[in-house]
């Protein structure tokens, strides 16, 4: 019907008006449109955290500690602030609102931020530790649990960085030498620990040496030969640290999971910041010269104890000869126990001895021993056991066969100190430098970390592939020219960089930008002047009450007849078979449509025509009535 589509016509002009108008709206407020939140989160250590870029007191750095600060105002320069920058400009373009999240936490190692997210009330260790020194007792106070920061975002992330291991590696053995009941490898560990993080060599030495003066009196030969062993069988445990530092970075990721299944995940590899000679040796250097003097300086306290040191403060003989006799003892055990295999009958034996509290004991174990047939081992054993004239000696002797794997090369400490006791104390603190620091020097630097970093790697590649993370390798990042452990700022947007470029498909992704929906064709539409001649009234509503029906027949019937005179807006709509006049035919066109009369045969029936449209089932001819003829319609009333 012309009144329907002139309807419709009407409502999709309103309805396109209305759309350009919202369009024009949104055109104007594009910075305001989101297709949704993406949300990264980076956990890691001091790297990540960006400790060292902001320069200064090394308690003072910003990235030491997380605070409601840190979170709102993080470190620019760390490279996970350099990736947020990133993500905030493909947000942009694709209408996403980004958000990054900073939860980098400074000595912390893997082990550490594993059992942060598990447990409320963890506190790292290693990184209480630092700031007890630093800052003397009570200062870790200030370290809050982040369990609940952890929590929050890790379960609200799309994206997760990962970077952890090396302080699982580093901060594995310095922890064991800080904690030690040990005077001399309590001091070398904690001017180690200093060190490592970039601290003035004659503060870090400082650190050291306090502890040595403040145990001077106790400290004895046997607690320099084993603070000495220690030294000589760390590389032996780099292996099995490597193996433990991927166990528990896997344990993040699963623990990252846990939290929040959905999360994409980038673990991000180590690098190695001593990978070039002059960097070892930078590094070697400032090792050498504080351990070295610290070991000088317990040396010489053992020596001061058992009153071994000559008027002038150097070493006498005699303490070298007996230093040399504890160290052929212990490597005449050791060379047996090798001999034997270490047969369980010698580590009984030994375990035997350990419990005793009489040196007279051994002495009755060695009778036992010699009654007894077919025991050569044993045998030999205790003709060194017998050498001993003080319980507490042999014991520590065993106690250091037992927790270290090679003691031989303590005879060429012994052999320095013979060679350098008449020399002058910097050139003895050079000599024991060399050949007892150097293992640990040559751990810290290149040499030994450059091979752990790599194999360490190798580890993280199997263990994205077993969780179903994605592997960030950083390994080839630019060198730097310093022996300071974290990257300088280059090497952050080096990192940054190779982030946001590994990691790009997967984001793109995440930030899906909705498909245009396709507008439908805009219905036929009227010019304006023909459109206001018409209002949403349907043809044959003559009186205008929303219905069609004999009332509106017989109005077009009275003003026929004269008796009353139709507006000229109701007779628009009297017109029904649209002629331009209002006669008898509109009348009897409206009565049959809203009627059940059927003039045809006279009598009531189902209404075969529907408004709109008119099909007489046959001709009717010629119908009389006093008015004059009137003829049925053929074709249809519009």
């Amino acid at each position: 019907m012309k009144a329907s589509r002139i309807l419709a016509a009407l409502v999709s002009a309103v309805t396109l008006t209305n759309t350009a108008g919202m369009s024009a709206f949104a055109a104007n407020n594009d910075k305001n449109a989101t297709n949704g939140d993406y949300n990264y989160v980076a956990l890691g250590d001091s790297i990540a955290a960006g400790f060292g870029l902001a320069g200064g007191n090394i308690t003072e750095d910003p990235a030491l500690v997380i605070t409601d600060k840190l979170l709102a105002d993080p470190v620019k320069g760390a490279y996970p602030a350099i990736f947020t920058e990133y993500l905030e400009k493909l947000g942009e373009e694709k209408g996403y609102n980004v958000k990054g999240t900073n939860l980098a936490s400074t000595a912390y190692r893997a082990e550490d931020i594993e059992k942060t997210i598990k447990n409320e009330g963890y506190k790292g260790e290693f990184a209480s530790t630092i700031l007890e020194m630093y800052l003397g007792e009570g200062a870790s106070d200030v370290l809050t649990p982040y369990h609940d920061y952890y929590n929050k975002y890790l379960s609200e992330a799309d994206l997760v960085s990962i970077q952890l291991g090396g302080n699982d590696i580093i901060m594995s053995i310095v922890p064991q030498m800080v904690f030690s009941e040990n005077p001399v490898l309590r001091a070398a560990g904690t001017s180690l620990m200093l060190t490592l993080f970039g601290m003035d060599t004659e503060i870090a030495l400082g650190g050291g040496l306090q502890i040595i003066n403040e145990n001077k009196d106790s400290i004895t030969s046997d607690d320099f030969i084993e603070a000495a062993s220690f030294m000589y069988n760390v590389s032996a445990k780099a292996d099995e640290l490597v193996d433990d530092s991927a166990s528990h970075v896997k344990g993040v990721v699963e623990a990252v999971k846990g939290i929040n299944g959905d999360a994409d995940i980038a673990l991000v590899g180590m690098f190695n910041p001593y990978r070039t000679a002059e960097e070892s040796e930078t590094m070697e250097e400032d090792i050498f010269e504080v351990l070295g003097k610290i070991y000088a300086a317990a040396a010489n306290a053992a020596a001061e104890s058992e009153d071994e040191l000559t008027a002038s403060g150097k070493q006498t003989a005699n303490y070298i000869n007996n230093l040399n006799d504890k160290v052929d003892k212990i490597t005449e055990i050791e060379d047996i126990m090798d001999k034997y295999n270490d047969s369980a009958e010698l580590e009984d034996v030994l375990s035997m001895v350990e419990k005793y509290d009489d040196i007279t004991e051994v002495q009755e174990l060695s009778e036992l021993v010699a009654v007894s047939k077919n025991a050569p081992a044993k045998e030999e054993l205790m003709d060194v056991l017998l050498k001993y004239d003080d319980i507490n000696e042999l014991q520590s002797v065993i106690d250091l066969i037992n927790n270290y794997d090679d003691l031989s090369e303590l005879t060429d400490l012994m052999e320095v100190m013979s060679k350098n006791r008449t020399e002058s104390q910097a050139t003895a603190e050079k000599a024991i430098a060399a050949e007892i620091a150097a293992p640990m020097a040559m751990q810290a630097a290149g040499k030994n970390v450059d091979p752990q970093m790599r194999r360490l790697n190798e580890k993280l590649i199997e263990v994205a592939a077993q969780t179903g993370a994605t592997y960030v390798d950083v390994y080839g990042i630019s060198p730097e020219d310093d022996f300071d452990p974290h990257p300088n700022a280059n090497g952050h947007k080096e990192i940054a960089d190779i982030l946001f470029n590994t990691m790009s498909e997967t984001i793109n992704k995440r930030m899906v930008v909705p498909e245009p929906v396709e507008e439908p064709a805009p219905e036929e539409t009227l010019p304006a002047e023909e459109v206001s001649n018409y209002n949403f009234r349907v043809l044959g509503d003559v009186n205008g009450d929303d219905e069609v029906n004999t009332d509106d027949a017989m109005l077009i019937m009275s003003h026929v007849l004269g008796y009353i005179q139709l507006s000229d807006a109701d007779l628009r709509y009297a017109d029904i078979n649209e002629d331009g006049e209002v006669d008898w035919y509109d009348s009897y066109v409206l009565m049959l449509f809203t009627s059940d009369y059927d003039p045809r045969y006279n009598w009531y029936n189902t209404n075969p025509y529907t408004m709109g449209y008119f099909y007489p089932t046959r001709p009717y001819g010629r119908m009389h009535s006093p008015y004059g003829r009137m003829h049925a319609p053929y074709g249809r009333v519009r």
